[in-house]
């Protein structure tokens, strides 16, 4: 009885036993085995679908993992936010299969080796840097932060300095190696930003600041060191107009301070004008019996203004800090002009060796007004050369036609009678200068008819057509030196015939001139005189005021041939004078002529 029961017992122990089994077989055939863990994540029992989200939530994948610490402050961060994602399958195949897959028996036992002591495995991570690096550099927009650099300012003339500070930038990819570990590891940590300095380019102005300083204090006169009666200057700069030149600019790391030479080099060529002394050329009478030139006035050296070299000069001296009491005194550095006609030019070297051409007119019974006019001009294109391929201007040597001057009132052609003004006959000498050019065959630039005949230009069996006139400075003449050598005018002024010459001197290229006799067209006769009544004359007196004149046109031709007969050029001189009525003036009670009267 005791046998039966005892093997009852064991019978039924073993159906439990093998039924409890085929229970737990049942319950666990799509579970994890119990006993089995990620880490400290206990994922027995559990299908491997649903572990997923244990898993995630367990591992603190969405929770604060990773502190990061800057310079300013500090960011607690998810391991999803740097990339880092669990892969469930990878992770929980090897949970899944602890118990399956070998000999009954084998299972059985892994089963109670996991009941009784239970299994611990590794997450799978997938890290994504690319979402790390997105996540570091955005953080760098927050600490980086840029150099200032050392800056120069001004307060009026006053040099302000702004000291340089150091910036700084995130250094992405030594943050994300220092990172890596711990993101992977899936271990709380704190982590420091890996943030490197970044030095100003330009750290000190200290010395820019003495520099502008030195420069500021106090005033720059730009002096003539040989100054001649009459010059301008000195010209003084105060601080308040240097400070306008200043300029700063950085060498290696530090700024410093000078003056903007493109700011002195406009304002020394602003005074170039007006330390311009033209070179005066020697003035020459040709000695015809020796062949030589003799100087009738001295040259002198011109001056011009050396805008380089005094640029420099100043510049040198400003950085020399050559300072009496805050006051600098520099020299402007000019250059010597030499005339081109020294009194020293010899007539070979010139080419100044013959007679080449002459001009002349009369003035017989010139008033004394118009005597003294032609007298003081003349001497005034005596002795002057001018140059191969120059244009004379008459008006140029001429200068100023004025009282002060030394001119006398004299008759003039104004509108329909005649005038009285300041150089009347002057006209006389540019009728002469006229005729030796065009007698030199010299090509003719500028001239000008009288509006009316002038009998003084017609003496002498001169003809019509042949006069210039001039009235400084609107109405010039001109001719140009053609040849290759220098022209020397001489003029001169023979007291017994009251006749004036103008003598050329060069070097003869064998020019020929032929002039037609001036056709006469166009002859008009003038309208009746004219009477008008001048209070000041006696009364009952007339005195004529004029003689009538009549309107012609007059053409000359000029043709000039070169040595061997060959044409050079031909020109047509034209001369349209107006016919000039007879003018009368008369005292108070004179009776006129019947039918005429005032204009």
């Amino acid at each position: 009885m005791k046998v039966r029961v005892l093997i009852f017992l064991l019978c039924f122990l073993l159906v439990s036993l093998l039924g409890s089994a085929l229970m737990f077989e049942l319950y666990y055939a799509e579970r994890i085995y119990p006993g089995v863990r990620v880490w400290d994540v206990d994922v027995g029992g559990v299908r491997p679908g649903d572990a997923a989200a244990i898993l995630e939530r367990g591992l603190g994948v969405d929770a604060p993992l990773v502190t990061l610490r800057g310079p300013d402050g500090s960011w607690s961060v998810r391991p999803a936010d740097l990339g880092l994602q669990i892969d469930p399958s990878a992770t929980l195949s090897p949970a899944y299969a602890l118990g399956r897959g070998q000999s009954w028996s084998d299972n059985l036992l892994t089963q109670l080796w996991l009941l009784v002591y239970g299994e611990s495995f590794p997450p799978i991570v997938v890290y994504d840097e690319h979402i790390a690096r997105l996540y570091v550099e955005t953080l760098a927009e927050q600490v980086n932060l840029a150099a200032s650099e050392a800056v120069l300012t001004l307060d009026g003339v006053t040099p302000v300095v702004n000291s340089a500070r150091p910036g700084r930038y995130l250094d992405v990819e030594a943050t994300l190696a220092a990172l890596a570990p711990a993101v992977t590891g899936l271990v709380p940590a704190e982590v420091e930003l890996v943030v490197r300095e970044v030095p100003p380019l330009v750290a000190d102005a200290e010395p820019a600041r003495a520099e502008a300083e030195a420069l500021l204090d106090g005033p720059l006169t730009l002096v003539l060191a040989h100054p001649r009666e009459g010059d301008p200057g000195p010209w003084v700069l105060p601080p308040e107009e240097l400070v306008t030149m200043l300029v700063v600019r950085a060498e290696g790391g530090t700024l410093h301070a000078a003056l903007d030479e493109g700011a002195l080099r406009a304002y020394l060529e602003a005074l170039a004008p007006a330390l311009v002394v033209e070179p005066v050329n020697a003035r020459f009478h040709f000695d015809e019996q020796t062949g030589q030139l003799k100087p009738i006035s001295q040259s002198r050296d011109g001056r011009a203004l050396d805008v380089g070299a005094s640029l420099l000069h100043i510049v040198q001296r400003v950085a020399a800090q050559q300072t009496a009491a805050g006051h600098r005194y520099v020299p402007l550095v000019v250059q010597v002009v030499a005339p081109a006609y020294p009194d020293t030019a010899m007539a070979e070297e010139l080419g100044i060796v013959e007679l080449v051409a002459e001009g002349d007119s009369y003035f017989i019974d010139s008033p004394s007004g118009r005597d003294h006019n032609i007298r003081l001009a003349a001497p005034k294109f005596d002795g002057i050369v001018v140059g191969p391929g120059e244009t004379f201007s008459f008006n140029h040597y001429l200068g100023e036609v004025t009282a002060e001057a030394g001119y006398d009132e004299s008759y003039i052609t104004a509108g329909e009678q005649l005038a009285i003004e300041v150089g009347g006959g002057i006209c006389q000498v540019s009728t002469t200068a006229f005729r030796a050019a065009f007698w030199g065959g010299y090509p003719i630039d500028e001239r000008w008819y009288h509006r009316y005949r002038v009998g003084y230009y017609e003496l002498r069996g001169a003809g019509v057509g042949m006069d210039a006139t001039v009235y400084s400075p609107h109405v010039d003449f001109k001719f140009t030196n053609d040849r290759p050598y220098p022209l020397l005018i001489e003029t001169e002024i023979e007291e017994g015939a009251h006749r004036l010459v103008f003598r050329f001197y060069s070097t003869d290229d064998g020019r020929r001139v032929e002039k037609e006799e001036a056709e006469i067209t166009n002859e008009t006769e003038p309208d009746p005189p004219i009477y008008q009544l001048d209070e000041d004359l006696e009364p009952g007196t007339v005195i004529r005021w004029q003689s009538a004149v009549n309107g012609l046109t007059a053409t000359v031709e000029r043709r000039v041939y070169d040595a061997a007969d060959n044409l050079i050029y031909e020109d047509t001189i034209v001369s349209q004078y107006a016919p000039r009525r007879a003018a009368y003036h008369y005292g108070p009670g004179y009776e006129r002529p019947e039918g005429e009267g005032e204009p």
